[in-house]
């Protein structure tokens, strides 16, 4: 069953919601959960949003706050069942091996005309996108959109790399082409906002493998990429339309802060921006905002905002307690959560249910360990599996 819901969460945009509502089918039945920050929080998040999209009068903008739900039910299951080391890592390589598959898909997109030819299939699984993008040298794999599909990409790079730097012989050779050939479809992509999360991702995983030296150096690569960006944009992926690209973000980002201004309470509500009137918003429609920060703030106002801040500090919290507990599975965590964020100031990909569930499957991981490894205390701490430290005590 665990498999089956990688594989259509991973295969289609649209058919992932199925896994996702079934689990919060089981979840509603158990009504067992934490009683956390993070879950109060999505619960909060999910009745705010509820009720800006009531206010607002928008079907749409109601439709869409019932993912909030969707992910606390997502996140509850995965604290309950994926809270030790060693489940975590069997789901990670699940995920792996299925996106496999899906990174092949991406390299015969960009190879052949497959994604030119719609029906109803190809639009079902994500290869034919649902609003066709004009760079069709752009590969979006079974993720409905290249941005999307970097987020995905990205990600896998980062956990293919944490187990190579745990296996050995055979499998560090698999993992290693693994890491050249997600790097590679992510590169077809031409998501350079995915490019700076991995990055991003790779320096925070290096911050707490406590490894100052290439954390230095992984922020010198970033620094000295961004200047050669647009010192030599020729060079770079989609490199001829960076000034474009930057003066459109900026725009949409001073559009939307301009419909903050007046609804600065309550916001819009979810995919408000994209049904916002001339009058607040003059610039080519978007249904989001192209910024985590910018598009929350503007759709769910100060309110929404507030509880989405408060819900990141205690992930940062969460991630000391794991940090001072020497959780082998930290580094990969945080930096995937840093490769959405990272991505996040010039996107806001968690929009789709595939890379929202990394966000906050990552998000339920870490509070559900950091609950366990509580604990336990860190002067005990000791390398044997969680539970029998649990069990011992």
């Amino acid at each position: 069953m665990v498999f089956l819901s990688i594989f259509l969460i991973v295969f289609s945009p649209y058919l992932a919601f199925l896994p996702m509502m079934v689990t919060g089918f089981q979840m509603l039945q158990k009504n067992n959960f934490t009683k956390n920050i993070w879950n109060i929080g999505l619960i909060f998040l999910f009745i705010w949003a509820l009720f800006v999209g009531i206010i607002n009068a928008s079907v749409v903008s109601i439709a869409a706050s019932f993912a909030v739900l969707v992910y606390f039910f997502i996140s509850v299951y995965l604290e309950n069942n994926y809270n030790e080391e060693e489940k975590i890592e069997k789901l990670l390589k699940n995920i792996i091996l299925i996106s496999i598959g899906s990174a092949f898909i991406g390299i015969i997109e960009r190879f052949t005309l497959v994604h030119y030819n719609p029906t109803w299939w190809k639009y079902l699984f994500g290869i034919y996108p649902l609003l066709p993008f004009s760079e069709t040298y752009r590969i979006s794999g079974t993720f409905g959109n290249p941005n999307v599909a970097g987020t995905w990409y990205a990600a896998m790079v980062l956990i293919c790399f944490y187990f190579y730097q745990k296996s050995f012989k055979i499998k560090k050779i698999f993992y290693a082409l693994m890491v050249i050939l997600f790097i590679g479809v992510l590169l077809m992509t031409g998501s350079r906002g995915a490019i700076i999360g991995l990055l991003v991702g790779l320096i925070t995983y290096a911050y707490f493998m406590k490894d100052k030296k290439k954390m230095l150096f992984l922020i010198f690569i970033l620094l000295s990429g961004i200047i050669l960006m647009f010192a030599f944009p020729q060079y770079f992926p989609r490199g001829e339309g960076l000034l474009i690209s930057i003066k459109d973000r900026s725009l949409i980002w001073k559009n939307c802060l301009n419909m903050f201004k007046y609804k600065p309470i309550t916001g819009w509500g979810l995919m408000g921006i994209y049904f916002a009137n001339g009058d607040v918003y003059d610039y080519v429609r978007t249904v989001h905002g192209h910024n985590i920060w910018i598009t929350i703030i503007t759709t769910l106002g100060i309110v929404g905002f507030s509880i989405f801040t408060c819900m990141i500090y205690y992930l940062f919290k969460e991630t000391r307690v794991l940090s001072n507990h020497h959780c082998p599975l930290i580094p990969l965590l945080t930096g995937l959560e840093a490769v959405i964020l990272g991505q996040g100031l010039v996107d806001f990909t968690i929009i789709s249910p595939q890379a929202g569930i990394i966000f906050f499957g990552c998000s339920a991981i870490i509070s559900g360990l950091a609950f366990q490894y509580k604990n336990v205390p860190v002067k005990d701490y000791f390398p044997m599996p969680l539970l029998s430290r649990i069990k011992n005590k």
